[in-house]
């Protein structure tokens, strides 16, 4: 089989992905498991061994990722529901009060986000948003989508979120490296970002349904707010939930991140074999660590902790907001699988080369294109991690180079085809075209922002 059909095929292949999800609208899983059977159909694979590469690279992705997604989906269940996520909103805004309200929201929703998915971010803390935009008489053009892009980063890079959890798995990249790069790169993206929208003038009110139970603040449209302007925290469902100490709520985040980092900084260096270092290989296994945060984060109940409701109805929630991205990580590794088993890797390895591209603009290209047309970043991650993943060896580059690539191209750009986009836009009380000029430019700067950091640190050979 010739290397040209090979090519063809597999370019075929990433165009018919693109647009059976973005233009016909079928579910990503399905379209996923098409292509990758399509493929090695027509790369010659035979029937037999397309569904048994399918079925092991199925098997073995889920062996290393799933009960990782379904505990970091448990967790970020848990600092939903609790109030965490609350306490550490207005723990951001104690901190960050009148003109400086805006980093408060970066803030909240950066740490928010390491364990939550945009989305669940934006629909949870907007009450609050809307609020503080009300009262310190700031435009929600600003606010809304710097709720958004905090969390909406930091799920692209940084685990437990579900889709740098499968592309490193994928990948094979050590967890600890992975959440201390991804944060590196995140930041700045963020700050980038947030510094953007930040210029932005036109003002727009909170939605009504919001504010409609706070007395008015002033009169005018101005987004200059007095510097001891009011920070008010609450309306909505959750105005009288009470909170739990911040302490409490911010340890079943750090917590396994710190042990998953402690494993791999410093276990060489006490000794496995060691009593503290064979402790320490134990819990910061990034399986053990995820567990042990949820178990952190049952204190966050208060009384309730040991109710129905919280050990089994809530991981039952955590379960079902998991589904999604197991199967996509699943059928991802299984396309990882038949890519590796053909003649594709070398090839597209070797044209790369000929065209005197830089191999780590592939990975970032890759997953923005991805993005960009499915509107997902969690599938554009998993799915450029799965496409690159058998090319890191012809192409030379490092296995976290190529993470750090798909997850800074994966936030490349939200538009009117995501969930997130219109989660924001509808409850900040945007148009499309304000949406657009706000959360569409300002991820694209995050992405572009992002992978600045990720090619300086590849040319300076720490990556």
């Amino acid at each position: 089989m010739s290397d040209a059909y090979t090519l063809v095929a597999f370019g075929a292949a990433i165009i018919a992905l693109v647009l059976l999800i973005a233009r016909f609208k079928v579910h990503p899983v399905a379209t996923l498991f098409i292509i990758v059977t399509t493929l090695g159909l027509v790369l010659g694979l035979g029937g037999a061994r397309t569904v048994e590469l399918v079925t092991e690279g199925f098997g073995n992705t889920m062996a290393s990722v799933g009960l990782l997604v379904i505990f970091g989906c448990v967790l970020g269940k848990m600092l939903e529901l609790s109030g965490a996520a609350l306490r550490i909103t207005e723990e951001a805004l104690r901190v960050f009060p009148g003109r400086r309200v805006p980093w408060a929201v970066a803030l909240a929703s950066t740490v928010v986000g390491i364990p939550l998915i945009a989305d669940t971010v934006v629909l949870m803390l907007i009450p609050v948003v809307s609020a503080l935009a009300f009262q310190a008489r700031m435009s929600m053009m600003r606010l809304g989508p710097i709720l958004y892009i905090g969390a909406y980063v930091m799920t692209s890079l940084v685990p437990p979120g579900p889709g740098p959890l499968a592309a490193s798995s994928l990948l094979g990249v050590d967890l600890g490296r992975a959440t201390l790069f991804g944060v590196l790169v995140a930041l700045p993206g963020i700050l980038v970002a947030t510094l953007y929208l930040l210029t932005i003038k036109t003002h727009v009110a909170p939605k009504e349904e919001f504010v409609k139970h706070l007395a008015p603040a002033g009169a005018g449209g101005s987004d200059e707010p007095a510097d001891d302007a009011p920070v008010a925290v609450g309306g909505g469902a959750d105005a009288d939930r009470p909170r739990p100490p911040l302490w409490l709520s911010l340890v079943p985040i750090f917590l396994p991140i710190v042990l998953i980092m402690l494993k791999s900084y410093l276990v060489d260096q006490v000794g496995a074999g060691s009593g503290f270092g064979a402790v320490l290989d134990f819990v910061g296994e990034p399986l053990v660590a995820l567990f042990l945060g949820c178990l952190a984060a049952l204190p966050l109940f208060g009384r309730r902790w040991n109710d129905k409701e919280t050990l089994n109805d809530l991981f039952e929630a955590g379960l079902r907001l998991a589904a999604l991205p197991l199967a996509l990580t699943g059928v991802g590794g299984a396309l990882a699988q038949i890519i590796r088993e053909t003649e594709v890797a070398d090839s597209v390895a070797e044209i790369i080369q000929d065209w005197g591209v830089a191999p780590i603009v592939v990975p970032f290209l890759v997953a923005a294109a991805i993005c960009t047309i499915t509107g997902s970043n969690i599938l554009g991650v998993m799915t450029a991690a799965a496409i690159m993943e058998p090319l890191a060896e012809g192409l030379g580059i490092s296995a976290l180079a190529i993470y750090l690539a798909c997850g800074t191209g994966a936030q490349i750009m939200k538009h009117a085809n995501s969930s997130g986009f219109w989660v924001t836009t509808t409850l900040s009380n945007l148009t499309v075209g304000q949406g657009i000029r706000s959360i569409g430019v300002a991820s694209a700067l995050s992405g572009v922002t992002g992978f600045a950091v990720v090619y300086t640190l590849y040319e300076l050979g720490l990556i």
